[in-house]
């Protein structure tokens, strides 16, 4: 091998492992994995005392939803049940399902049904559709609202009075905000319209603070307020229920 070869050679080899010991170019973040198609939460409240009076409660809740885009499915259920000196004082169960399908990024349209059962504010069941659109004012990762306006039908059974039967206006509002890692602040609020009786109108409004205790489990402190304008002769017009839960994440 002539000299000027081997000298051609080392330069070669010298280069490529120059180029070799170099830091390889940055590449691309990889995409963020697409959003699951079922997601939901469950939870649990429990509350006793014993001694000059024996009491309890229990709640519980389900959300189950269900999300091949652009469509939501979304099924709620929630229970409660109070006792004193082992007679219930309180009980009631709230369901059900809605359909959304978002028409832009910001607009949507719904339908769904909803049962209502709480013979306690004089309600023997409550159920009925209805249908609306929602408009998203904020829609960001940390901050949400959503409001929706619609109309539907709904028949009222009534503990000791007639039953009802009427169309319905219905509003509402959806809002989140998770001011931390692991800390949101939630309000849910709807109100409805008896439209053969317009000063017949109830509202609910859900307040909550729920903080992560880890990937799947959190807890949960809420308040709700039910307000009835026009109740069941014989009953308030008024129901608040507080409540400390267990969250389970999926």
């Amino acid at each position: 091998m002539t000299p000027s070869r081997y000298l051609a050679l080392v330069a070669a080899f010298l280069c490529a492992a120059a180029a070799g010991g170099q830091a390889p170019c940055p590449c691309p973040p990889p995409p963020e994995p697409p959003p699951p198609l079922w997601f939901g939460t469950a939870n649990v409240s429990y509350a006793a005392t014993s001694g000059n009076t024996d009491t309890s409660s229990f709640g519980g809740a389900l959300e189950l939803n269900y999300k091949p885009t652009p469509w939501l499915f979304t099924l709620k259920a929630a229970y409660l049940h109070a006792s004193t000196d082992g007679e219930t004082t309180a009980e009631s169960f709230a369901g059900g399902l809605k359909a959304t399908r978002d028409l832009t990024p910001r607009i949507d349209v719904f339908a769904g049904a909803l049962y209502y059962r709480n013979t306690f504010a004089g309600i023997d069941s409550r159920y009925g559709g209805e249908a609306g659109a929602g408009y998203k004012i904020i829609n960001e990762k940390t901050l949400r609202l959503r409001l929706q306006a619609g109309f539907g039908y709904t028949r009222e059974d009534r503990v000791g009075a007639s039953a009802l039967n009427y169309a319905t206006a219905q509003a509402g509002l959806d809002f989140g905000w998770k001011f931390s890692k692991s800390a949101e602040v939630t309000e849910t609020f709807s109100w409805t319209d008896n439209l053969d009786n317009t000063n017949d109108w109830y509202l609910a409004s859900v307040t909550a603070v729920t903080a992560d205790l880890t990937s799947i489990f959190a807890l949960k402190a809420s308040y709700t307020y039910l307000y009835d304008n026009v109740p069941v002769p014989g009953f308030f017009k008024r129901d608040t229920i507080t409540s400390v839960a267990l969250v389970a994440k999926f």
